[in-house]
């Protein structure tokens, strides 16, 4: 086994615990997080479908825009962190876009593989009973992102979860996509697309 140097450990342990604190909205002065290279997403996982007819989401005063279908889904406005969710006309799947504060602003190199562990956990500690839980931190677009997919039961049965974790200066946004299991692949494109057209105004792109 290999013994590893007590400064070593502990210094992970305060990078993790400052990120921790970034999210959690805690202040955390001195975080040394180390720059990583992430991989490219897999085309069904990010990326815009030419072929998808869409419409533009934007709101006055608004800082976020992205594209999302034109027919068979609606939109309904959102409350607290919510900024909006998108459902799918026959309940077929859904989407909701979610905005919080962060203390500090993060820099593209503290997206690491630690940063996407850390939404693992904010997942499990918002929903408990998720099940096979995988984050990855990808760089599309110009930025760096993390992608998790997970399972959940939803109100008709078992769902397939893929979330989006953007960082934007000072705030994170949540693109909490889902469907049932045997209706994911095919709405997989339209959550591809949302993603990857979804922008922030003055905090990345």
């Amino acid at each position: 086994m290999h013994n590893r140097n007590p400064q070593e450990i502990g210094h992970e342990g305060t990078k993790s615990s400052c990120l921790r604190g970034l999210l959690l909205g805690i202040v955390c002065a001195g975080a040394i997080v180390s720059a990583q290279a992430p991989g490219a997403p897999a085309p069904s996982e990010y990326g815009r479908s030419p072929k998808l007819d869409t419409q533009a989401f934007q709101v006055p005063n608004s800082q976020i825009r992205f594209e999302w279908p034109r027919k068979d889904w609606q939109m309904v406005p959102g409350a607290g962190s919510v900024i909006v969710s998108l459902t799918e006309k026959k309940s077929e799947a859904a989407v909701v876009v979610e905005r919080n504060r962060l203390n500090q602003a993060l820099a593209p190199d503290d997206i690491t593989d630690l940063f996407g562990q850390l939404e693992a956990d904010v997942v499990k500690e918002r929903q408990p009973p998720a099940t096979d839980i995988q984050a990855k931190v990808v760089a599309a677009g110009g930025r760096r992102l993390v992608i998790l997919t997970y399972g959940r039961n939803g109100i008709t049965g078992p769902e397939r979860v893929r979330q989006y974790s953007i960082p934007a200066g000072s705030e994170i946004y949540r693109l909490t996509c889902s469907a049932g299991v045997k209706d994911f692949s095919k709405y997989e494109p339209v959550f591809a697309h949302i993603a990857a057209s979804f922008t922030v105004a003055g905090g990345g792109t």
